[in-house]
């Protein structure tokens, strides 16, 4: 039976308690929750991090870790690496990666290039050196390079650290896109280089035809 909406009793607001703020203990679960939290951050970030080097990655956590475990190269490799890494920064933006040119842009190629697969390198050795200017022909196609800048030239450092940055460019290139042919040593840059000291000015085709191929 429901009373009538009269008669149903109603309590004032001042007869209500005054709410009041108060402490309750903080549960102990919830604490042990946050340490275990806490802990398991420090042990990730110590076994993980690698303390925040860029060179250290999983499952490394130091770099002397990496570096205990990377490869021995010989002189040889060591040559090729570096000229790889020449390559891909001072050549690649034209000869493209894997060597096969650029014609929209004149960039010739130099995979299977009889100027690279050339029995000695004194004319790739000018090339690089002092640059080139004009057209070129390669495997029987004209490529109007316009001018491929004096990057040998352009490299840091001293006369002799020139010729091993050279070296090792061209090592890479005869190597990749030249079916392994021999490498070049930094000596034979360095009496190339010796012998053009004077040169003015970019390469052109013609004049190199004129040049002996062995240094």
């Amino acid at each position: 039976m429901s009373l009538p909406s009269t008669q149903i009793p109603t309590i004032a607001a001042a007869d209500l308690p005054e709410p009041r703020a108060g402490r309750r203990p903080v549960p102990v679960w919830l604490i042990l929750l946050l340490f275990l939290l806490l802990y398991w951050a420090m042990v990730y970030f110590d076994q993980r991090s690698g303390w925040f080097d860029q060179n250290v990655y999983i499952p490394f956590t130091s770099i002397q870790e990496v570096a205990k475990f990377q490869p021995v190269l010989s002189g040889a490799d060591e040559l090729i690496l570096r000229g790889k890494q020449l390559y891909s920064a001072n050549c690649a933006v034209c000869h493209m990666e894997n060597g096969i040119g650029n014609p929209a842009n004149g960039c010739p190629p130099l995979d299977g290039s009889e100027w690279v697969l050339a029995p000695g390198p004194a004319r790739i050795i000018r090339i690089v050196s002092k640059g080139l200017q004009g057209p070129i022909e390669v495997k029987g196609t004209v490529y109007n390079t316009g001018t491929m800048l004096a990057i040998g030239d352009a490299m840091p450092g001293d006369e002799k650290q020139k010729s091993e940055s050279i070296a090792a460019i061209i090592s890479y290139v005869r190597k990749t896109f030249g079916k392994n042919a021999s490498a070049v040593t930094p000596e034979q840059v360095l009496k190339v280089r010796e012998e053009i000291k004077d040169h003015s000015g970019y390469f052109t085709p013609d004049l190199l035809k004129g040049v002996p191929e062995t240094p």
